[in-house]
Parts: C-alpha cells; sequence; structure tokens
C-alpha cells in the first residue's frame, strides 16, 4: 500500500466523533419525545368536538349584540373547526402505509393541510381587518355586557384546545391547528375587554381597534405557517437546519477527501432527508460498508437525518451525474440566498425559510 494512503475509516472510530458531537443532543430528543404522545389524533379529535357549539352561540351573540369583535371571533372558531378536522384528517392519512405509487406514503398530506390552514387564516384576518376599519371611522353602538359573556365562553373553550395540542409543536399540521386555538384564545380575551370598555366607558371604537391589532398578529403568525410549509413543498433546506454545518460536518469525517451534490429536505415537518456524493479513496468493499454506516449514525445523532443517501466516488474522479451540483464551497450565495445555503463563509446557523 502506497505510503500516506487511508482508508475509510471503521464505524467505531467514525461512531466515537458523532457521540462527542451529537450524543447530548440525540438524549434530549429522545427525552423529549419520551415525554409526549406519539398520536395527535385523540387530541385534534377533542379539540374538534370542544370547538364545535362555541361559533353557533358566538353569531347568535355577536349579531344581538352588534359586535364585530365577537363576530370575527365567532368566524375564527368556526374556522378552527374546519382547521381541526382538517388536521385531524390529515394525520390520519399520514399514518397510511407506503404504495409503490407514494413511496412516501401520505406524509405530505399534513404539509398540504398546514399550508390550506394557513392561508384560510391569512384571508379571515384581511377580512376582519377591512371591517374593523369601517366600523372604526363610524363607530356603532354594541351591547358590552352580552359581549363579555359570550367571549369569556369561547376564551375558556379555545384555552383548553390550545392545551391539548401544546406538545405538537414540531409538526406543521398541528403547529397550524394550534394558531387556529391560540388566535383565537387571544381574541376572545381582547373581546372581552374590549368589552368592559363599552360597558364601563361607552368606548365603542375599542371593539374595532382591537379587531385590527389581533388581525394584523394573526396574518404574521399565518404568514410564517405558510412560508414554512411552501419551503418543504419546495424541498428547500429545512429551517431548523444549515447546509454547510453539514457539509463541514461530513468532511471532517475521517477518510472523506470531499462532498457535492448535496441537498437536504423535509419529507412531512419531523422526516428529514439527505443526498450526497461523497469522495473517498480506495476502499475495499467491507470497509465502505463500516464507513457509510459511521456517516449515517453521524447524521441521524447530530441533525436528526433519518433518510440518508450517499454515493460514493474516487477522490479526484469525476462525477458522472450532468446535473451534479459543484462543491458547496465552490458556490458564491446568491443574494438574499438565505443562511446555510451558500458558500462555507457564510454565517452558520439554521437556515431561513423562503
Amino acid at each position: 500500500m502506497a505510503q500516506g494512503h487511508q482508508h475509510p475509516p471503521a464505524a467505531g472510530d467514525h461512531q466515537a466523533e458523532a457521540q462527542a458531537g451529537g450524543a447530548s443532543r440525540a438524549r434530549e430528543h429522545a427525552h423529549e419525545h419520551a415525554r409526549l404522545p406519539a398520536d395527535p389524533e385523540p387530541r385534534l379529535l377533542l379539540s374538534l368536538a370542544l370547538n364545535a357549539v362555541i361559533p353557533v352561540i358566538q353569531v347568535v351573540a355577536g349579531l344581538s349584540a352588534n359586535s364585530l369583535g365577537l363576530l370575527s371571533d365567532a368566524a375564527h372558531n368556526a374556522g378552527d373547526c374546519f382547521a381541526l378536522g382538517l388536521s385531524w384528517g390529515a394525520a390520519r392519512a399520514a399514518r397510511r402505509p407506503a404504495t409503490p405509487r407514494r413511496t412516501f406514503a401520505y406524509k405530505r398530506v399534513e404539509i398540504l393541510v398546514a399550508l390550506i390552514n394557513s392561508a384560510a387564516l391569512l384571508g379571515v384576518s384581511t377580512f376582519v381587518a377591512v371591517e374593523a376599519v369601517r366600523r372604526l371611522l363610524d363607530p356603532e353602538p354594541v351591547n358590552g355586557l352580552l359581549i363579555m359573556l359570550a367571549a369569556a365562553g369561547g376564551l375558556l373553550v379555545n384555552a383548553a384546545a390550545a392545551l391539548l395540542l401544546r406538545g405538537f409543536q414540531r409538526n406543521l399540521n398541528v403547529r397550524s391547528a394550534f394558531l387556529h386555538l391560540v388566535a383565537d384564545a387571544v381574541t376572545s380575551l381582547s373581546v372581552v375587554v374590549g368589552g368592559v370598555f363599552v360597558y364601563l366607558f361607552r368606548w365603542y371604537w375599542v371593539d374595532s381597534a382591537l379587531s385590527i391589532l389581533l388581525s394584523l398578529w394573526m396574518a404574521w403568525q399565518s404568514w410564517k405557517i405558510l412560508r414554512s410549509s411552501v419551503n418543504v413543498l419546495m424541498e428547500g433546506t429545512p429551517e431548523s437546519l444549515s447546509l454547510v454545518q453539514i457539509d463541514e460536518a461530513l468532511r471532517r469525517v475521517p477518510g472523506v477527501r470531499g462532498i457535492h451534490d448535496l441537498h437536504v429536505w423535509a419529507i412531512a415537518s419531523e422526516d428529514f432527508a439527505l443526498s450526497a456524493h461523497v469522495e473517498i479513496d480506495d476502499a475495499k468493499v467491507s470497509e465502505l460498508g463500516e464507513f457509510l454506516t459511521g456517516v449515517k449514525d453521524l447524521l441521524r445523532e447530530r441533525f436528526e437525518i433519518g433518510h440518508a443517501t450517499l454515493e460514493v466516488e474516487l477522490a479526484g474522479g469525476t462525477c458522472a451525474g450532468a446535473a451534479c451540483v459543484l462543491d458547496l464551497r465552490a458556490l458564491a450565495p446568491s443574494p438574499g440566498s438565505p443562511a446555510g445555503t451558500g458558500s462555507a463563509g457564510a454565517p452558520e446557523g439554521p437556515a431561513q425559510p423562503i
């Protein structure tokens, strides 16, 4: 064997490095999942049941009290029922097994539902804001006492339903349903506060002013989930991962001479995948198997990437793929490109969504 020639390391050598960098994070992640129920379906269904009656009561009370704030709260609660129903159906569909036609099963149904829910909430927020501005310019008398009573009931129900889902924030589908519930709880709280001012001081404009503020807040929260959903569907780098950090971690593995054509994407909210071309020196098949096992352990433990497809190439060879991307270090970041997708000199940290 020529002097200086190195074979890819055995899995044990690499696993020591992986444990030093990522064992703590893996233990924390496993502990977090051990505390939480794995299936959100029962809680989504219970949240749906809790919210089913509230919109009807609030519509009747809102019309009687002439309160836009209460009617907007009823509209959001009705949206909750629709969103929770979609989220529950998506959670069920995501558990269906893979087929030859859908090899990743139906995991992205949850992402589509998150997209629909956030887009719907954006539309409702815009409508309420426009109507609130109209009423702010021309305030109308409202029944403060009735507003407080009806909104307080909605606040209690929405808060209870939101608490049921608070442990599933890593799932975009459940997170979008949770946002609907939190938005309605905050809306109900503001309507109660507005009712107090109307009842005590006859400040009818408070009802419309609070509706505008809450619509802006809900629109911003909805936009963030919409953006994250689109990023998954566009197979962008997950927001919690940095392509630069993954590239550098792979290059530090003993025996690796280069990394190119590196792609990282999310199949679903918590299901990450990676593909890359790994350049190494010549090696035996038995050594190569141990080497690949070690690299996949690194990706799983440090970055929570469960699907890794690695194409091994000889260092200094020519990549056979016509669409093969150049070395990440040789790529200059495009204007406005997110962190983690440009050159190795880009600032470290999680990649930003589109």
